[in-house]
């Protein structure tokens, strides 16, 4: 079919693009495949590999992590599309791919094969292209797993699953493609032990002379491949250093970001990566993929995994943010997550301030608390802001519009806090507002196991809301973590509540 001088110059325009680009490749060779954001940014780096691998090492990335959601197009792009476009553009590339399972490792290498044996190819990189030596298959590369291209070409591709056999087989690119299967895998030591020595002792000994690895992973927990990488990367400069793209299903909220460089370093030395700013610079709460799923599909997932108390699972998989299920001063399951607390309830907040000499001072946390008849603890609205200008304004807009609840509110009267207390008290808006101050006593850790109780014994409720996933990663944490803020703050409110003492006009909890 006759095609115009116009026609003709799109197309060579478009295996042009095809050549230099890799988003332009995958979407040439695979019309069906369509760029979201996060593919673009994924590509952009991906393009910084083949350089690595070009300039042997002299720049681009070589070491690259990418801990995405599942069903977000990881393996498409990064195990199929770049490995495809790496052989046309670089043809004496070794390419081994891996996996959990072997079955999984060489039907992405088939995927590549077919690609490579495809129109499309052969019209970007072949013998329908302009290049001078066109990138063929072997005539007997027979197998769909393991294969070379044709002469004079030395490229080829080696597919094995976690632990299989790839010794005396080198590699230019090594794609890791989650090496863990399932929960199960991943909470096994021994799993994980073996996941590691295979890595360090079998994987990673195949690379070539300026080769570069690229491991793509859903995360499950604290200590699997990734989470091991990034504390040996804090904790030995020998180590390799690694260049991170997470991409949370919901964009992180302030609280949950990285706020200096000892933040980061500390999440790595707990394997975990958090970021200063969203790596695609959503605003908090947007969606990774929307066009597949919106805010609200992934909220619908999220509140499905908390049916069966899978909400770690919701932390690990679609944030990236593993945390420990058991064995800390709180579970994931001891928080109950319901729509709305009971009418009628007398309602408490005790207000964490962060206040002090620190020249890098802490988050300001208040948090509203109710107790039943039956016992239970309600907790609702939390304000959690670092500056005390922004806190002052948002809790004295909270107290005016929570004049008809009654709330009783207790702000911590220590040092350099009570100040904070006498601007509340000087308010002459805040007049009617029941406002009190409140020395503690203890350290968080004693003051909290009232807390602890009642969330063991299945009587802490928590009203839905934006602030309930940062809470919780705080309580699965405390009290080694980072951050205590809103553990106090939902501990001095049970407190207000159950035990106040009065002492000299003061309230001591």
């Amino acid at each position: 079919m006759a095609i115009s001088t116009e026609q003709a110059r799109a197309e060579r325009s478009r295996r042009e693009l095809a050549r230099r680009r890799l988003g332009d490749f995958g979407q040439y060779v695979l019309p069906w495949w369509k760029m979201a954001a996060h593919h673009a940014l994924i590509a952009e780096h991906l393009e910084l590999v083949e350089t690595y691998i070009r300039t042997r090492g002299q720049t681009g990335i070589g070491r690259l992590m990418i801990e995405m959601p599942p069903r977000m197009g990881k393996t498409v792009e990064v195990s199929q599309i770049f490995p495809a476009w790496l052989l046309g553009r670089l043809p004496n590339s070794r390419v081994i791919l891996t996996s959990y399972g072997a079955d999984l490792a060489q039907d992405n290498s088939r995927a590549v094969r077919q690609m490579v044996t495809g129109e499309r190819f052969a019209a970007v990189f072949g013998q329908q292209s302009a290049v001078d030596e066109p990138v063929e298959l072997s005539e007997d590369a027979r197998s769909k797993a393991n294969w070379d291209l044709a002469e004079p070409h030395r490229g080829g591709v080696v597919a094995a699953g976690v632990g299989g056999g790839i010794t005396g087989k080198g590699a230019h690119l090594l794609v890791i493609d989650d090496p863990f299967k399932n929960r199960e895998d991943a909470d096994s030591a021994a799993y994980r032990k073996r996941v590691m020595t295979w890595y360090t002792s079998s994987a990673y000994t195949r690379l070539e002379e300026g080769g570069a690895v690229v491991i793509i992973h859903t995360r499950w927990h604290r200590e699997d491949l990734i989470g091991e990488l990034l504390k040996a990367m804090a904790t030995d400069p020998g180590a390799d250093q690694w260049v991170v793209l997470c991409l949370p299903a919901l964009a992180f909220e302030e609280a949950e970001l990285a706020k200096n460089d000892d933040e980061q370093r500390q999440a790595l030395l707990e394997g975990i990566w958090k970021d200063r700013l969203d790596a695609l610079g959503r605003k908090p709460g947007e969606a990774l993929w929307p066009q597949k799923y919106d805010r609200e599909a992934l909220e619908r997932i999220r509140k499905n995994l908390e049916l069966n108390g899978g909400l770690p699972d919701w932390f690990a998989l679609y944030q990236q943010q593993p945390r420990p299920q058991e064995g800390g001063f709180f579970d994931a399951g001891d928080f109950e997550i319901v729509d709305r607390a009971p009418e009628g309830l007398r309602w408490f907040r005790y207000n964490d301030l962060a206040i002090s000499e620190k020249k890098t001072a802490d988050w300001n946390a208040s948090l509203a608390a109710a107790m039943d008849k039956e016992g239970n603890v309600w907790y609702r609205d939390m304000i959690r802001v670092q500056g005390w200008i922004e806190f002052r304004e948002r809790a004295k807009a909270a107290m005016l519009s929570d004049l008809e609840r009654g709330t009783t509110w207790g702000i911590e009267d220590t040092a350099f806090q009570a100040l904070a207390v006498q601007e509340f008290w000087r308010d002459p808006e805040l007049a009617n507002i029941n406002i009190i101050s409140i020395t503690p006593r203890g350290d968080k850790v004693e003051r909290a196991r009232p807390l602890q109780g009642r969330a063991k014994a299945g009587k802490v409720k928590l009203v839905r809301g934006p602030w309930i996933q940062t809470f919780i990663l705080e309580a699965l944490d405390f009290p080694s973590g980072q951050h205590d803020d809103q553990i106090d703050s939902a501990s001095g409110g049970l407190q207000m509540i159950a035990a106040p003492i009065v002492m000299d006009g003061e309230v001591v909890v």
